[in-house]
């Protein structure tokens, strides 16, 4: 919305207060006027940017900032004067009831768990902090101990410090995941079939700068000798430091010395190694988006962009967020998601929450609410949409049960049926050609049986053509080699069918 020039002059004075201060005031500001080139050129600078539109930006600024953007003819609007005190606001505005994951509250809630529901979850530091804190993760399955060839999930918060709500949905999620596993079909189903890590709070070290010192902090708690933290957002090994990012430590969004120069990233990148996850999402504050890869540049080729728009989109269904691709916001190197994706073939997703950095404590329950089923979701896909991407290994085909691999080819047929692109139309191909053995074993199995269930299940499903096929030339062939195997009924039915 435009402004009259007294009236920047007088929101630039609202942050004159500021200079009797070592660190500036800080404010978030709308700059209007701003073609796409300039925006992005804010983000190469090392601006810290909320949120951006068609040609505007809501931009982290100290005054002197804000005056340079007035001088240049960009009308400016002061959406909070002072990041600090908004800060000191939401915080004493919280109580017993309606009240933001301390690192301490989560820790003590995360062991709590662990003890309750030991036959589910397990609790294991990952990693630890520039400050020795802790990196918890929270693993959730009905054989948590073992390391068993199912599909995987990640779900992250607070990379970014200030980004509160980020780590109430992970926290969120695992407390539906284990309070209604005894009660709820779906959830137990889901539970039993997947292995789902919850990190709660990737960068304790700033989450607790933040807290407890009321401030509007977005990196971790690096000493870089004169100045504090990097970007964990941008300190991600994938395309490390080409685009979006700051090589000036004092920046928002410094991207470090290295590529995984922090021990937060490190943590995670040894975690994604090692479960080999299949899907993530990482959540941050704010827009109301659901980001998918590539971030570091403009169109960029992502075989597997197919996928993401249809699982972002189905996501949306439920929180009403917009989707995009990540760089079309702006390009940002170093990011978590396309380290996920472009080294370890995950879908990986952003969710931006929220409207503002920290709504009160009372909206809790309100973006739970809207986000938690995207998770579920995104739990529930990487078993169908992620065994035909390239971290769909083998071991995880072979282990599905017959209804996850009925839902696998249902899922994939539905989507990629009639696929122009011959080179992904060959992978899903393959992918579907595993999974449709593997349903044909589990159906002839039931069948020497002389149980017949599973094969009316996979003959009344419409995508299953692939799968029935192999289940006719099986039972055929056995059939002619040994006699009495199967039931001659059984015989007839599948050689007409």
């Amino acid at each position: 919305m435009r402004r009259f020039l007294t009236t920047i002059f007088c929101c630039i004075s609202l942050l004159s207060a500021g200079t009797a201060f070592a660190e500036p005031v800080k404010c978030l500001a709308k700059v209007t006027k701003l073609s796409n080139k300039q925006i992005i050129s804010l983000a190469e600078q090392g601006y810290d940017i909320a949120r951006r539109g068609v040609d505007f930006a809501e931009v982290v600024l100290d005054k002197e900032q804000v005056n340079a953007f007035v001088y240049k003819g960009h009308p400016v609007k002061i959406i909070i004067e002072d990041l600090d005190q908004y800060v000191k606001k939401v915080k004493a505005a919280q109580n017993k009831i309606d009240a933001y994951y301390t690192y301490a509250t989560m820790e003590k809630q995360l062991k709590a768990w662990a003890e309750k529901y030991p036959e589910i979850c397990v609790l294991e530091s990952v990693g630890k902090s520039h400050e020795d804190r802790d990196i918890w993760a929270l693993k959730i399955s009905d054989n948590p101990n073992k390391n068993e060839p199912e599909p995987a999930a990640l779900i992250m918060g607070a990379h970014h410090a200030r980004e509160w709500p980020s780590i109430e949905v992970p926290m969120a999620t695992a407390k539906l995941l284990l309070t209604e596993y005894a009660s709820n079909e779906e959830i137990k189903t889901l539970v039993d079939n997947r292995e789902v890590w919850i990190v709660p709070m990737v960068n304790p070290d700033g989450v607790v700068f933040s807290m407890e010192k009321s401030k509007y902090w977005r990196k971790n708690r690096r000493n870089n000798g004169g100045s504090y933290g990097v970007d964990p957002n941008r300190n991600y090994g994938y395309q490390w430091g080409v685009s979006g990012s700051s090589s000036s430590p004092s920046s928002d969004t410094y991207k470090g010395p290295a590529p995984f120069s922090e021990p937060e990233t490190q943590t995670m990148k040894k975690l994604v190694e090692r479960e080999k996850f299949q899907g993530s999402i990482s959540f941050h504050t704010y827009s109301e988006l659901i980001l998918y890869p590539f971030s570091y540049a403009y169109n960029v080729d992502n075989p597997d962009r197919k996928v993401f728009v249809q699982m972002a989109n189905d996501m949306a269904r439920f929180n009403k967020y917009s989707v995009k691709n990540s760089a079309d916001l702006y390009p940002a190197a170093g990011e978590c998601d396309d380290f996920m994706y472009g080294e370890n073939k995950m879908l990986s997703f952003t969710f931006e929450l929220c409207s503002t950095f920290i709504p009160a404590a009372t909206q809790i329950p309100v973006f739970n609410e809207l986000n938690v089923p995207a998770v579920i979701y995104l739990i529930d896909k990487v078993g169908t949409y992620g065994l035909v991407t390239p971290a769909g290994r083998d071991e995880l085909i072979e282990s599905l049960n017959l209804e996850s691999a009925r839902r696998a080819i249902v899922d994939n047929v539905n989507l990629f049926a009639g696929e122009g692109n011959v080179a992904m139309r060959n992978e899903v191909l393959k992918q579907l050609e595993k999974i449709s053995q593997r349903t044909a074993e589990l159906v002839c199995e039931d069948l020497r049986k002389g149980d017949s269930t599973s094969w009316q299940s996979i003959k009344g499903t419409p995508q299953a053509g692939l799968a029935i096929s192999f289940i006719r030339n099986r039972v055929l062939f056995e059939n002619a080699h040994e006699k009495d195997l199967y039931r001659e009924d059984l015989i007839e039915e599948i050689k007409n069918s």
